[in-house]
């Protein structure tokens, strides 16, 4: 199946708003530790082992800052209790996501091609070919990283430029503006309770 150079975000994004710990993380770089965690959650999605992949992602992903960098200004205008239910929301749909792009990739080459300083963190930079069309252009997929606890987690993916969070923060405004923050929480809560995370 041909993967178009913008689907993965796409995956990601619209999936939303329509393992323990190893210790040998806490020393590695932000490409070390990504190659690494990357290569167990494909393992895991292969093997179809849901409880495991779940703690593999949350051993991973930063979902607090992606909560509240997704929400951008509007997360200062939330209480507590609308602030944490939206971070258990969107975990559930971000894990969902990720597991469904990971599996539309697995037919794909990555290659890890360094680590830079950013703000706020480090982006490491990969890019996916095909094995089964070598016609296809490679597809550029970015990490924002940034160490929580002394150890490196995910708070964004770049697609070929295009910023998750951004992405996020684009469908989150628009549906707040238009119906809500009550509204958005319904949405979300709908596209869990039929499964549509994947």
């Amino acid at each position: 199946m041909m993967l178009s150079r913008r689907s993965l975000l796409v995956t990601l994004a619209a999936s939303v708003i329509l393992a323990a710990p190893m210790p040998a993380f806490a020393a590695a770089g932000a490409e070390a530790t990504l190659k690494a965690k990357q290569f167990e959650l494909t393992e895991l999605v292969r093997k179809d082992d849901k409880a495991k992949l779940d703690r593999a992602f949350d051993d991973i992903l930063d979902y607090s800052t992606l909560a509240k960098e997704s929400l951008g200004e509007l997360w200062a205008e939330r209480s507590p209790s609308e602030r944490a239910e939206f971070q258990k929301l969107l975990t559930e749909l971000v894990r969902g996501a990720y597991r469904k792009s990971i599996k539309r990739t697995l037919s794909y080459d990555v290659e890890y091609k360094g680590e830079s300083k950013i703000e706020g963190g480090t982006l490491v930079r990969t890019v996916a070919k095909s094995r089964e069309n070598s016609r296809e252009e490679p597809i550029s997929l970015d990490y924002g990283m940034h160490e929580v606890s002394g150890r490196f987690r995910i708070h964004d993916i770049v697609t070929d430029g295009a910023s998750l969070v951004a992405n996020y923060r684009n469908q989150f405004r628009r549906v707040v503006k238009q119906h809500g923050f009550p509204e958005l929480l319904s949405r979300m809560r709908k596209k869990i309770d039929k499964g549509e995370t994947e």
